[in-house]
């Protein structure tokens, strides 16, 4: 079977899946936000045997319609409110056929994807405050946007030594510093930099989830006099549990009299900067070393696409650069592969780059205030019903909460019943999480297809939930 189609049979398959995808947006609202795999279905698309023969692209469509977009994450529906996944610009769909179709490698090198992603990276600076001169770069996501920015620090605090002798020419460990409130990702990225999770700070927050900065003074002070060599801070602007942001003004005080790098991990949050009611939040983000933001969470563009940006581009080149003999030519600019982990690069900034024209600076701004005011619309609702306990409201999108009816003793117990019973049924999506060792459900707004009705769905879905497990509780005590 020939891999190629021709114009008249692409054009065939091709409208009829635009076609399936305009009838499900269509039909966003009405369908389940989301649905268990069934067993079967699961064990099949495991455990399916190595084709040996090849099958009709139609066919193929047939099954992707059945077995895939039957059964998705659900982060496209407006009652989808778990971690910090975004629906996508249905532009952005488009986006993604056209780039996988011209099929670039934006590694580097004079043709128009590579000048695309340059033109993107400089309005993100704009955005992010971040000067001209300074390097940015297009991810995978958060993970590796962090990844990348502790790189350049390892790179630049041990003199550019580690790219040859590793750390056996260093006298002391690095230590780094984040909050207890800090993303997984950090621990990741300093155990791969083979810095050691051992010698990462988890300093303790203050009352609005925040790093403790008294306690974070008196780390860095007893980690000098042991003999350390604390050498980076990472803070959060905008973490996944609350949606706190660190005090990043006075955190970058403290970097420049301490000598040390200034890391911020904005991937959920950073872009919250453009919200109207987070006037003042970010003031210091701009004095970052490194920042790391997720384009694909509050920019509603389709994953992957993560942003990493360093202040010094000749360390972050100097961090990764490896030219070899047969990529020494067609350079117009030194390549992206120079600046960060990969040599291969989709084309990702297709989808923001059009999207961002799409919807603009003050539509970005309109839309992220108003998944903010749906969050403060649920925190209010919840305030006024005598039977949820609000937990936390952070300054972003992120509420914490219970299902406290007065009559039920263990509420964390219900509450972990009761999300297992909202997700199965499918009629709304959240998660839980924990805050001070206690559970908690956790409600994140990301969506700009969220009304108001759907945060009163959302709670009424939880308390039908809640009250059919109480009820089911007391037959079985009954009996």
């Amino acid at each position: 079977m020939s891999v190629d189609l021709s114009p008249e049979e692409f054009r065939s398959l091709g409208y009829r899946v635009i076609d399936l995808l305009a009838e499900r947006l269509g039909q966003m609202r009405a369908m389940p936000v989301r649905q268990p795999v069934p067993l079967d279905l699961r064990a099949s698309l495991m455990h399916q045997a190595l084709p040996s023969e090849g099958t009709d692209p139609a066919q193929l469509i047939d099954r992707v319609v059945e077995d895939v977009l039957a059964y998705p994450m659900g982060n496209n529906s407006p009652r989808f409110f778990a971690w910090v996944n975004s629906p996508s610009a249905p532009l952005a769909w488009l986006a993604d056929l056209l780039a996988a179709a011209h099929n670039s490698s934006v590694a580097g090198s004079d043709h128009a994807a590579t000048y695309v992603e340059h033109g993107l990276l400089n309005w993100l600076k704009t955005i992010m405050g971040f000067p001209a001169e300074s390097m940015a770069l297009l991810t995978s996501g958060g993970s590796v946007a962090n990844l990348i920015g502790l790189a350049v620090m390892r790179h630049v605090k041990t003199d550019g030594n580690i790219r040859g002798a590793g750390f056996s020419g260093e006298s002391a460990p690095m230590v780094v510093y984040t909050s207890t409130q800090g993303h997984s990702c950090i621990i990741k990225a300093v155990e791969l930099l083979g810095i050691g999770s051992d010698n990462l700070r988890k300093i303790p927050t203050d009352a609005d989830y925040r790093i403790d900065m008294t306690k974070l003074r008196a780390q860095i002070a007893a980690d000098r006099a042991a003999g350390l060599r604390p050498v980076c801070i990472a803070a959060s602007a905008g973490t996944v549990n609350t949606g706190a942001i660190d005090p990043l003004d006075e955190i970058a005080d403290l970097c420049a009299e301490e000598g040390l790098w200034f890391h911020v991990d904005g991937a959920y949050g950073g872009l919250g900067i453009l919200a109207e009611q987070t006037a003042g939040l970010f003031k210091g983000i701009e004095r970052a070393d490194s920042l790391a933001v997720d384009p694909h969470k509050w920019m509603y563009v389709p994953v992957e696409c993560g942003c990493v940006f360093v202040r010094d581009a000749q360390a972050m080149r100097d961090t990764f650069s490896v030219v070899p003999p047969y990529l020494r030519d067609d350079r117009a600019l030194p390549w992206f592969a120079e600046f960060g982990i990969q040599q291969t690069r989709g084309f990702k900034a297709l989808k923001l780059w059009l999207v961002m024209q799409q919807i603009g600076e003050k539509g970005y701004r309109e839309l992220i205030s108003h998944d903010i005011t749906m969050a403060r619309y649920l925190q209010d609702k919840i305030r006024a019903r005598a039977d949820f306990q609000l937990i936390a409201t952070g300054p972003l999108s992120v509420t914490c909460f219970r299902y406290a009816p007065q009559e039920v003793e263990d509420v964390v117990a219900l509450n972990k019943r009761l999300i297992e019973r909202v997700q199965a049924e499918g009629q709304a999506f959240l998660t839980g999480t924990e805050l001070d060792g206690q559970y908690a459900l956790r409600a994140c707004v990301v969506n700009f297809r969220t009304t108001e009705a759907d945060v009163d769905r959302l709670l009424d879905i939880i308390a039908d939930a809640g009250q059919r497990t109480i009820n089911e509780q007391l037959s079985t005590v009954s009996k």
